[in-house]
Parts: C-alpha cells; structure tokens; sequence
C-alpha cells in the first residue's frame, strides 16, 4: 500500500493541512483599514493578499492583533519584526524592530500607478492560543514606484501570551485603495 493510502487509511480520510476558506474581502475604493475579527478556530491561518494598491507612492504594510474581538487593536510597543527587501535594481535593505507598536510586512516604495500592484501571503500562527506568542511570516512581490521590481519577506511577533481573536491591516501613510484578502484556515487533526 503507497504511504499516501496508508497515511489516509489511519486518520480515517481527515484532510490534514487543507486551507479552508473563513472570508474574503474585497476593496474598491479607498479605505484606511481592513479588519478581519472572525478567525474561526485554527492554530495557523493564511492570508493572500492580491493587487494591494495604496492610494498614495509612499506606503508601508503594518498589522495589529486585537484581544477584545475587534474592538480595539494593540498598539503598545510589544511587537517585534524583522524584514528584508531587495530589487532588480540590486537594492538590498532590512527593517526591523524590538519595540513596536505593529508587526512590519512590508517595506515602503510602492506606488500607485495601476501596475504597481503588490501580492503575496501571511502565515499566522498561535492566535487563538492563550499559553502562545501571536507570529506572523510574510512574502510580498511588487512593482514599485521606481519601476523596480521588489520583493519582502519578514517575521513578527507579539510578545504577549494570549489569544488574539481578529487582526487589522493598514497603511502607514495612505489608505487602501484596491486589493483582496482572502484568509483561510489550515485544517490539523485534532
């Protein structure tokens, strides 16, 4: 019997790692924030982000976990992250922190021509459990307002054990002015 059939055969047809769809948000027109406050109940979610377009040139990627469900969102200064960006231009820099009030996903130069469009994902991990940091890992390609081509790959944390139930997404600068989000749920046997 393949492993494949086998390891099917012993956790009775569950369909480990599979993404489940929790919501979709779309935005077409300007917005300063997007938030998502259902989360389902998973330990690891992921977030695609497709065409993010800023309304200004000069935007920078944060996120924030809130613990009240949305109500309000953490902005004391126990994030930390760490992130680097490089071009086709051969420009390499990194951005980080050890006292933030948000996790950094990405490095600032976008723009907003209609190409200069950003996609990529979030890995979101430990949530919902209150005994665990809140991490985040990030990849993000564009094309930036200086017709370089770009990329991002980052890691966060919040460094308070409790469950973190919703998250917001926002600029530094400008606001949203297209993109989708798409967050999932990766299913674990249980």
């Amino acid at each position: 019997m393949p492993i494949g059939q086998a390891k099917f055969g012993l956790l009775g047809g569950v369909d480990l790692g599979k993404l489940e769809l929790i919501e979709t948000q779309t935005v077409t027109s300007s917005t300063a924030t997007v938030d998502f406050t259902s989360l389902g109940n998973y330990n690891v979610h992921f977030l695609t982000i497709t065409d993010l377009q800023a309304t200004g040139d000069a935007r920078v990627l944060y996120l924030r976990f809130s613990n009240d469900g949305g109500s309000s969102f953490i902005s004391s200064s126990n994030y930390d992250y760490a992130n680097q960006e490089g071009d086709s231009s051969g420009t390499f820099n990194e951005g980080r922190s050890s006292s933030s009030s948000f996790i950094r996903l990405q490095e600032g130069n976008g723009g907003s021509a209609s190409n200069e469009v950003a996609n990529g994902y979030v890995y979101l991990y430990n949530l919902l459990d209150s005994a665990k940091y809140s991490f985040t890992t990030y990849h993000l390609t564009q094309l930036d307002r200086d017709v370089n081509y770009s990329f991002n790959f980052s890691s966060g944390v919040l460094h308070t054990a409790e469950t973190h139930n919703a998250f917001r997404l926002y600029f530094n600068a400008d606001n949203i002015s297209k993109a989708k989000f798409s967050l999932y749920g990766i299913k674990e046997y249980s």
